[in-house]
């Protein structure tokens, strides 16, 4: 039996799908009905209980696509239902070609490309992304004259109201069925390695296969990034991601154990605190470690880690699966000098999108479709909107784009956003970040160049106190971290340079 599970929104639903597959004579994983609000708890669930692949349909795949990770197969009409609708909605109203409108959410919708012609009927198409506008776009089609509407039951009672006969859009047994007949098939290609592509740019990436990470890029350095993560995952040797922004690093540590020979197992998270002991919670009796004993322990946050710790950890690491994470770039300050090389050999550097501008476009399309579509609105970027974006820096990477997006769509009211809009928010929200970008466009035929020399001159110049931090991490690091070489070589004592190391956040 397939890990496939059935989430649905009714009794019908239900009803069709536990028929379809007496006929087919299969079973699935779980079936269950459940509320909209609580789809992507349910779908979270079912994952925990081991789904690989949910089927849902309209409103609640949607949530559960955006907010998952897991494949969803959609329910989705067929052209036979809607065919079959068009011919009762003329039986109806017993005119020649009315005006016949539909009002559903746009992931339910099929291809109805030649209906009209096929029916000899006027088809007008609403298609909305969330809930709270299928009311306006069925007031939309009274406004619009329309002879009869078909939707649900928001769709109906709005048309009830307005005086306009309606016919109620529910899924046939032949759309239940197709959707099944998917989600068994891409089983089936889970199972033996052929990934099914929607795209070029999907098969060029994937290569033929299963994603090994679940979120999207397309720059060089990124794929490297990754095929290093994939070739570590085969073995047991220690892993080191280092990512100073961003959170990435859940999606190496969740796709390194999961192509791992452990990956039946548990897979065990433990957060460092600065200052705060974790010998017991590692390595304790019911502590991580033997939580994780034949799974794989990640250990986040490595620059906080105790020493005493560190002298345990490096004495497993030859044990046990382990992956630690840094956010800090230069970690062999923070480290034993052994346990700094032992790891070090082993880093996947997660690069910045600062370092890969050439994610931006691809990035903010892909974040512009998602946050359109949660938010139910339809903004679209000019051209040299698009290229005010690519062209300022986004320090706090993916999360402060795709931040400065969502602010920005819930923010505009009109169709159309401009480069001057891209350039005011950022101003407002981030301000003098502004003065370290450059060919940033002002209006649609103006581009001003920011300068960080003319803006702020005062900016790249070091102070006495960033020479002295730089020089004490230099010999730190030449040292291997050793705090007495460090201290001799700087001609200071200990006691001095430990008071250093608190004052310029290096310990």
């Amino acid at each position: 039996m397939e890990n496939i599970a059935l989430l649905v929104p009714n009794d019908e639903l239900f009803r069709l799908a536990h028929d379809v597959l007496q006929e087919m004579k299969k079973q699935l994983f779980l079936m269950k009905i459940i509320e909209s609000e609580d789809s992507v708890t349910e779908a979270r669930q079912a994952i925990n209980q081991g789904a690989e692949i949910i089927i849902a349909r309209g409103l609640q795949a949607t949530m559960i696509k955006q907010y998952t990770n897991i494949p969803v197969v959609e329910i989705v009409t067929t052209r036979q239902g809607i065919r079959d609708l068009l011919e009762r909605a003329k039986r109806v109203l017993k005119k020649p070609h009315p005006n016949i409108a539909i009002v559903m959410f746009k992931n339910m919708a099929c291809d109805m490309s030649g209906l009209e012609a096929e029916c000899d009927v006027r088809l007008k198409e609403y298609f909305v992304q969330n809930p709270e506008l299928l009311q306006p776009a069925a007031l939309q089609a009274v406004e619009d004259k329309a002879d009869l509407i078909i939707g649900g039951r928001t769709v109906s009672r709005v048309a009830d109201e307005a005086g306009v006969p309606s016919l109620f859009l529910t899924n046939t047994e032949d759309a239940v069925a197709e959707a099944i007949r998917e989600a068994f098939q891409l089983a089936d290609t889970f199972e033996t390695g052929s990934y099914p592509f929607t795209s070029g740019e999907d098969k060029d990436k994937i290569s033929g296969k299963r994603p090994f990470v679940n979120f999207p890029y397309q720059s060089a350095s990124m794929q490297r990034a990754v095929d290093l993560a994939e070739t570590f995952s085969r073995t047991d040797c220690p892993k080191l991601i280092i990512e100073p922004v961003g959170t990435l690093y859940h999606a190496f540590c969740k796709a390194m154990h999961n192509k791992s020979r452990h990956s039946s197992e548990k897979l065990v998270q433990y957060d460092c605190v600065p200052g705060q002991d974790a010998y017991n919670d590692l390595f304790g009796r019911n502590g991580c470690v033997a939580e994780a004993a034949k799974g794989t322990l990640e250990i986040n946050f490595i620059e906080n880690l105790d020493l005493r710790s560190q002298k345990k950890l490096l004495e497993i690491l030859m044990f046990r699966n382990v992956i630690v994470v840094s956010k800090t770039r230069e970690l062999a300050p923070y480290l034993l000098p052994e346990l700094y090389e032992r790891l070090a050999a082993f880093a996947i550097r997660i690069p910045e999108l600062k370092d890969t501008p050439e994610e931006i476009p691809y990035l903010t399309d892909i974040y512009m479709q998602t946050l359109t579509e949660r938010y139910g609105k339809y903004h679209v970027l000019t051209k040299d909107a698009m290229q005010v974006i690519r062209s300022f820096s986004w320090p706090g990477g993916r999360i402060q784009l795709e931040s400065f997006l969502e602010r920005l769509i819930i923010a505009e009211d009109h169709r159309s956003i401009r480069a001057e809009e891209i350039t005011g928010l950022y101003q407002e929200l981030y301000g003098a970040r502004v003065e370290n970008c450059t060919d940033v466009y002002v209006s649609g035929q103006a581009q001003v160049q920011m300068d960080a020399a003319v803006t702020n001159p005062l900016k790249n110049r070091k102070t006495a106190a960033d020479e002295e931090r730089e020089r004490i991490l230099k010999v730190l690091t030449e040292n291997m971290g050793s705090r007495e070489k460090t201290a001799e070589m700087l001609g200071i004592s200990k006691t001095t340079l430990w008071r250093k190391l608190k004052q310029y956040e290096l310990l």
